[in-house]
């Protein structure tokens, strides 16, 4: 229960954000158009993540791929949807609980990413603007099916990482220039998941699901958007989640297309 406790704040944040956006879109006069932005992005981080009770750590790797409609309902004010690819590295996770124990180094797995996001604009004062952000991301793992090494007999091991990512938070952005935003962002950042792991070994049969979290919850992103002409953008992030021992990193790389 403690684990979904952050992912429910956040939805009750977005769902409140939302009703209150769709509030002042009703009150205002004239029929709203809708604006489609497609965009492409690529995103790569490197966090930390705690399990068996927080006992053990190792490194969870994710590369992401994903394809992004976004609907623009009003000026500062938008919804969008992810759908892609993610290869997730959860190589240094051990296993005890099978007939014989399995560190794990396969590299990476491959998923399906499905999401949502929600930006807001709140303030703008000068040139500075202040959005509330919220993003949610599933990472679905494919299957994989690998043989164990030094034993004698016929022996397999089937197991996929299945894992979501919760951000929420501030972001203001200076628009005093042409063309380049920068921006700054102070969020909470939870993410936790699952590995199933099954393993046989002739007639012998055992599974294990190892729960993870990542070690820390509160980041900050630095990035910015270069407008390139008035239908298509490019943006850069990079973000970084200090935990007790060190700083996790990540860097987004995305495309845009609006009409």
């Amino acid at each position: 229960m403690k684990a979904k406790l952050p992912f429910f704040m956040v939805l009750l944040f977005t769902l409140n954000l939302t009703c209150l956006s769709f509030a002042q879109i009703q009150s205002q006069e004239g029929p709203q158009k809708i604006k489609l932005k497609p965009a492409l992005g690529f995103e790569y981080f490197s966090r930390t993540i705690n399990w068996d009770e927080n006992k053990y750590n190792s490194t969870l790797k994710s590369y992401l791929f994903m394809a992004n409609l976004e609907f623009v309902i009003q000026e500062g004010f938008s919804l969008g949807l992810l759908l892609g690819y993610s290869s997730s590295n959860c190589d240094g996770m051990i296993f005890r609980q099978l007939p014989f124990s399995v560190e794990l180094e396969v590299g990476g797995i491959s998923g399906y990413l499905f999401g949502a996001e929600i930006n807001k604009n709140v303030i703008s004062y000068g040139d500075f603007e202040l959005d509330l952000f919220a993003q949610f991301v599933y990472s679905l793992g494919v299957k994989n099916t690998w043989d164990i090494p030094g034993l004698n007999v016929e022996s397999t091991a089937e197991g996929k990482p299945s894992w979501m990512r919760a951000v929420a938070g501030p972001l203001v952005s200076y628009q005093g220039w042409d063309y380049f935003y920068p921006y700054l962002s102070v969020n909470f950042n939870y993410l936790w998941g699952t590995f199933e792991m099954e393993e046989t070994v002739q007639t012998l049969k055992g599974t294990e699901d190892k729960k993870f979290t990542g070690d820390g919850l509160f980041g900050f992103s630095l990035g910015a958007i270069y407008k390139a002409t008035d239908s298509f953008s490019l943006k850069g992030e990079a973000s970084f989640i200090p935990y007790k021992n060190g700083i996790d990193l990540g860097f987004m790389l995305k495309a845009a297309y609006s009409f």
